[in-house]
C-alpha cells in the first residue's frame, strides 16, 4: 500500500471515528437551568446544570487528582458559551460525590454516577435574553464504565430558563451560609471559562477560522515560515546536508528524487504522528513521546553511528556481504531510510512545540479534525521547504568539476558537526533523569573539541584513511579553518560563565545543578534565585518554583503573578530565558511581578501536575507559555516564543499594577 493510500486511510478512519464518538458514546442525559430569564450586563445569576448517567458509566470530579505516580483521572470542567455574552463568576459547587479507591492512580479518587447537579455562578457580559440568546454550558468530560474509558469530549448542553429553580435559589444560598458543614455542595477550584483563558496563538487561530478555509490555511504556512527562525531546528541543517551527502555517492540522479521523499516524508509525519498521538494519548502526547529520554538517547545514538559511517568506520569493519545488500538497497532507492529521516526531523522539531502546532494538537485531542489536519499540513509544508533545497545540495555539488575530494571533505566535516548535534539528545535525557552527567562545561568542551578537529581536518593536519594527502592549502580551506577556529575562542568564553547568544538555546539550563540536586532529593523544589554571569556584571533573579506559595506572595504584596511554562529540554526557552530576559527593559517589567518558574517536562511530582495545571487551566501544551494573572488569579495576558523584544516588552507592561 502506498503512503498515498495510508493517508487517505488514516483520514477516512478519523471522519468515521470523530463521527461516531459524537452521539453514540454520549451515556448520560444533562439540562441546564438558570435562576434568570434575562440579565442586564454585569449583573449575576446562578445556572443548575441536572445530570443522569446510564447505569455503570460515570464521570470524575472537579477536583484535580494526581496519584504517587504523577498521573490521575481526567478532571472534569465546566464553562459557559458564548464567551461574549456570559461567564462563569465564580467557584462552581457540585452535589457531593462518590470516592473509591483506583488500582490504577493508587489514590482515593472523587467521581459522578446516577443523578447529580451543579451550581454554576454566572455573569452576564452583555444583556442576555434566553428567549432569544443561545447560551450554552459546556460539559467536558471523560465518561468511563467497569471496563473502558471514552476519550474527553465537551458536551454542548443549552440553558434553559427555571421558574421552580429561581424560586429555591435562596433558600439553597441561605441554607449553604449557615451550615457548610452539612450542605450537599462542596467548594471547587474556579474552573473559569476555557475561552477567556485562550493564549493569544489560540484566539488568532480561532479567528482565521472564522474568516474561512484559505484564510486559515495562509495562517498555518506563515506560521510554518516563522517556526523555521526557533533554534529547534538548527540541528536538522547539517544532519540534512551529512544524510543527502552520503547517499549522493549512490548516483547522481537520485537527488531530486530523494529530496521529494524527504519533503513528504516530513510534511506526513509531521501531520499524522502529531494527529495520532494526540488522539490517543491527548493534546501532550507527541511532546511526551518527544521528549522521552529513550527516544533521545536512540535518535543520539542514530546520529553517532551515522556520523562514524562518513568518517569511513563502517566500510572498514562491516562484512562485505552485509554491505553488498546494504548497497543493493541503496541502488533500489532506500526510500525508507529517507521517510525515516523524515521521521526523525520531525521529532527533533517536536521537542519544542511552537504555538500554532500545540495549539492544533489541543483542538485534535478535543475530537476536532479538519482544522488541525489542514494546518499541521500547510505548517509542515513550509517548514519542510527549506530542507527539500538543503537535501538537493549535495547532489548538485556532486556534479560539480573536481566535486570528489570536496564532497569527500564534506562528509568528514558534516559527521563531527553531528556528533555536536548527538551531545543535545545525549543532555535531554540527562536533565530529564536528572543523572549530573552532562553540565554546561562538559557539553561546552565537547563541541570546542568537534570545531578543533574540524579545524585541523579542513588544514590537513591529519586525515582519515579514505583521504587524498592535502598538498596545499587553498583559499576555501583557510576560510573554513577561521571560521571554526573562531567558533572555538567563541565556545571558550562560554566555559568562564559568559553568554553565547544564540547557541545558549541548546545548552543545559544555567542552574543545571541545582535542579538536579533537587530532583535527586524527591523533594519539591523551594523559591529560589538563579544568578546569571552576563560577563559585566552580575545579577540574581528570584523565581518560585512552587505555584502556591508564589500565588501567596502576589496576594501579599498585591502584585501580579508572571508564570513560565517552561521544559528542561525545551530549546526555545533556553533562548529566551537568556537572551530575552536579560534585556534591561524586561528585566525591569519582570522585577515588578512575582515570578513563578513551572519545569513540565519531567514524569514526576511536581512537574506532572504542572504539565497538568497549563493543559487544563489555561487550556495549552505550548513551550514556553509565559501567563499573566491578578493576585485574584483573574487572567490578564499570554505569550509564547517571540525574537521581538517591544512585542514581549508590550506584554509584560500588562502585568505592571498602576
Amino acid at each position: 500500500m502506498t503512503f498515498k493510500n495510508i493517508f487517505i486511510t488514516f483520514v477516512i478512519a478519523v471522519l468515521a471515528a470523530n463521527f461516531l464518538f459524537a452521539e453514540e458514546n454520549k451515556h448520560f442525559k444533562a439540562d441546564a437551568f438558570s435562576s434568570v430569564k434575562s440579565a442586564k450586563k454585569g449583573e449575576k445569576f446562578n445556572i443548575t446544570l441536572k445530570v443522569n448517567f446510564e447505569k455503570n458509566w460515570y464521570t470524575y470530579g472537579l477536583k484535580e487528582q494526581v496519584g504517587p505516580d504523577g498521573i490521575g483521572p481526567t478532571t472534569t470542567l465546566i464553562s459557559l458559551q458564548p464567551d461574549g455574552k456570559i461567564a462563569v463568576s465564580g467557584k462552581i459547587t457540585s452535589s457531593k460525590p462518590h470516592i473509591k479507591f483506583d488500582e490504577a492512580f493508587k489514590i482515593n479518587i472523587e467521581y459522578f454516577k446516577g443523578s447529580f447537579e451543579f451550581s454554576i455562578p454566572a455573569i452576564a457580559k452583555k444583556d442576555i435574553d434566553l428567549t432569544k440568546d443561545k447560551l450554552l454550558v459546556i460539559f467536558d468530560i471523560q465518561q468511563c464504565d467497569q471496563e473502558k474509558c471514552l476519550p474527553p469530549n465537551g458536551f454542548e448542553i443549552p440553558i434553559k430558563f427555571d421558574e421552580a429553580n429561581a424560586q429555591t435559589e435562596e433558600i439553597i444560598d441561605s441554607a449553604t451560609a449557615l451550615d457548610t458543614a452539612t450542605t450537599e455542595f462542596i467548594s471547587t477550584p474556579d474552573t473559569t471559562n476555557k475561552a477567556s483563558m485562550q493564549t493569544d496563538s489560540q484566539s488568532e487561530i480561532e479567528s482565521k477560522k472564522k474568516e474561512g478555509v484559505w484564510s486559515f490555511l495562509w495562517f498555518a504556512m506563515s506560521a510554518g515560515a516563522l517556526a523555521l527562525l526557533t533554534p529547534c531546528v538548527f540541528p536538522m541543517v547539517p544532519i540534512t546536508v551529512s544524510f543527502f551527502t552520503k547517499r549522493a555517492e549512490k548516483g547522481k540522479s537520485s537527488g531530486l528524487k530523494d529530496s521529494l521523499i524527504y519533503a513528504f516524508g516530513i510534511i506526513t509525519t509531521f501531520t499524522a504522528l502529531g494527529f495520532i498521538l494526540a488522539l490517543i494519548f491527548g493534546a501532550t502526547g507527541i511532546q511526551d513521546f518527544a521528549t522521552n529520554p529513550f527516544l533521545n538517547l536512540f535518535i543520539a545514538a542514530i546520529f553517532i553511528i551515522f556520523s562514524l559511517n562518513l568518517f569511513g568506520a563502517f566500510e572498514l569493519q562491516l562484512p562485505t556481504g552485509m554491505l553488498n545488500k546494504l548497497n543493493k538497497k541503496s541502488e533500489g532507492g532506500g526510500v525508507i531510510g529517507v521517510l525515516l529521516m523524515g521521521l526523525t526531523f520531525s521529532l527533533t522539531s517536536f521537542t519544542c512545540t511552537v504555538p500554532f502546532v500545540g495549539s492544533a494538537l489541543i483542538a485534535a485531542s478535543g475530537g476536532e479534525w479538519f482544522y488541525p489536519i489542514l494546518g499541521m499540513l500547510g505548517f509542515s509544508a513550509v517548514f519542510a521547504a527549506p530542507f527539500f533545497l538543503l537535501a538537493l545540495f549535495p547532489s548538485a555539488m556532486s556534479s560539480l568539476p573536481k566535486a570528489g575530494g570536496w564532497m569527500n571533505n564534506i562528509k568528514v566535516v558534516m559527521g563531527l558537526l553531528e556528533i555536536a548535534a548527538a551531545i543535545k539528545f545525549i543532555s535531554n535525557a540527562d536533565l530529564v533523569w536528572s543523572w549530573g552527567l552532562m553540565p554546561r562545561e562538559l557539553f561546552i568542551g565537547i563541541w570546542i573539541a568537534c570545531c578543533l578537529l574540524i579545524t585541523m581536518y579542513i588544514l590537513g593536519i591529519f586525515r582519515l584513511p579514505h583521504d587524498a594527502p592535502v598538498d596545499k592549502v587553498g583559499t576555501p580551506r583557510i576560510i573554513f579553518a577561521i571560521f571554526f577556529t573562531s567558533i572555538s575562542f567563541f565556545l571558550f568564553a562560554g566555559l568562564t560563565g559568559k553568554p553565547l547568544g544564540e547557541l545558549d538555546a541548546f545548552l543545559p539550563p544555567p542552574d543545571y545543578y541545582r535542579l538536579n540536586s533537587a530532583a535527586s532529593a524527591s523533594t519539591s523544589i523551594n523559591p529560589n534565585s538563579v544568578q546569571i554571569n552576563d560577563g559585566i556584571s552580575q545579577h540574581k533573579e528570584f523565581w518560585h518554583n512552587n505555584y502556591a506559595e508564589a500565588l501567596k506572595e502576589a496576594k501579599e504584596k498585591n502584585k501580579y503573578l508572571f508564570i513560565d511554562f517552561t521544559g528542561f529540554t525545551c530549546t526555545n526557552c533556553r533562548w529566551m530565558e537568556l537572551n530575552m530576559f536579560s534585556k534591561p527593559e524586561v528585566q525591569s517589567l519582570m522585577g515588578q511581578m512575582v515570578k513563578v518558574k513551572l519545569y513540565t517536562d519531567r514524569r514526576e511530582e511536581p512537574y506532572s501536575s504542572n504539565k497538568k495545571m497549563q493543559q487544563e487551566r489555561f487550556n495549552s501544551i505550548e513551550l514556553p507559555l509565559y501567563v499573566i494573572l491578578t493576585p485574584n488569579e483573574e487572567f490578564i495576558a499570554t505569550k509564547t516564543f517571540t525574537r521581538d523584544e517591544v512585542e514581549f516588552v508590550d506584554f509584560l507592561k500588562k502585568g505592571v499594577v498602576k
